[in-house]
């Protein structure tokens, strides 16, 4: 069901950014993390967005014009990652589709992950939402959002049809997984592996049988 690729992916390539889109991208990124850590410091329900603008060099209204929430502003770098995520398949054409999607998940957990988040910000992101449960929501809204970029990429490296069923299913089987290795990783009182091997085990033991079939 392979096809040789012979053009990008339309929806991950993209012209390069004016500087006007970076700075806008610069200042999303920077209301994020500083709401993000607000909130690892002083739990959620007691940060308020002037703060968050106040820690920014920015005012509210800013704020606003980026995100309607602080929940959303916490949880956009997830979604993000799901466009890296979906690049970073796409960009290993000539691999198994089984041993690329085990490759393009653990490289998320490698190094600083994503450039310009902090080292271990999934990580951090993911027990903040452990513990804060008016983040669940926008946490589903990102996963939901990583789900379908990756199945996205499953569709074109394999030539399946847009809306096909199977990429759907493997990209929720990948994104299954690999939640369910950071959950047993953090729960482990003390281990000898790291969290970038444990979710490279978790999504091979889920795609070794399914991907072979694309």
């Amino acid at each position: 069901m392979s096809r040789a690729m012979t053009s990008p992916l339309p929806a991950l390539m993209h012209p390069p950014a004016r500087r006007h889109d970076q700075q806008k991208e610069q200042t999303r990124l920077d209301l994020s993390l500083a709401a993000f850590e607000l909130a690892r410091e002083h739990g959620l329900a007691s940060v308020r967005i002037p703060q968050i603008a106040a820690a920014t060099g920015v005012s509210p209204r800013t704020f606003d014009n980026y995100f309607a929430s602080k929940e959303a502003a916490i949880a956009w770098p997830a979604t993000w990652r799901a466009s890296r995520l979906a690049a970073n398949l796409t960009g290993r054409p000539e691999e198994p589709l089984a041993g690329a999607l085990v490759a393009a998940v653990a490289s998320m957990y490698e190094q600083n992950e994503m450039d310009g988040l902090p080292p271990g910000w999934l990580r951090d992101f993911r027990a903040l939402v452990a513990k804060e449960p008016a983040l669940h929501g926008e946490y589903l809204k990102a996963a939901g959002a990583v789900e379908v970029a990756l199945a996205g990429a499953i569709a074109w490296r394999t030539g399946a049809e847009e809306g096909q069923l199977e990429p759907q299913v493997l990209a929720a089987v990948v994104a299954g997984a690999e939640r369910a290795a950071v959950l047993y990783w953090v729960r482990q009182p003390s281990t000898s592996s790291t969290l970038t091997d444990v979710v490279r085990t978790a999504i091979d033991m889920a795609v070794r049988g399914m991907a072979g079939g694309f």
